[in-house]
């Protein structure tokens, strides 16, 4: 599951990294982070029947970048995979935005 997501993500041609990138790294916005979310899983009798797998994806821009969410969100849905808007953060810290989406 944790490659498929990978190389969907890929297609958008801006970097990819799973939680985080290496810390020696320079990435410059735009880049994409993505990680697991723990869901509750399915258990009886001392045996796992079912686990459902969620990610969260967090784009990040230096600009409000309406252009790459369509971009994502079309990728997405042509690939039948449902998604969740979440919150749009501005880090005025830092001076960029994080976008994510539940899928």
């Amino acid at each position: 599951m944790h490659k498929k997501i990978y190389d969907l993500l890929c297609q958008l041609e801006i970097p990819v990294a799973y939680d985080h990138f290496a810390t020696n790294k320079n990435i410059e916005p735009p880049f994409i982070a993505y990680r697991e979310i723990p869901e509750d899983t399915f258990k009886a009798d001392g045996k796992t029947y079912y686990r459902d797998y969620s990610f969260e994806i967090e784009m990040v821009t230096i600009k409000k970048d309406i252009a790459l969410q369509k971009k994502l969100e079309e990728l997405l849905d042509s690939n039948n995979i449902p998604y969740d808007i979440g919150d749009e953060v501005w880090d005025s810290d830092e001076k960029i935005y994080h976008n994510y989406y539940e899928i």
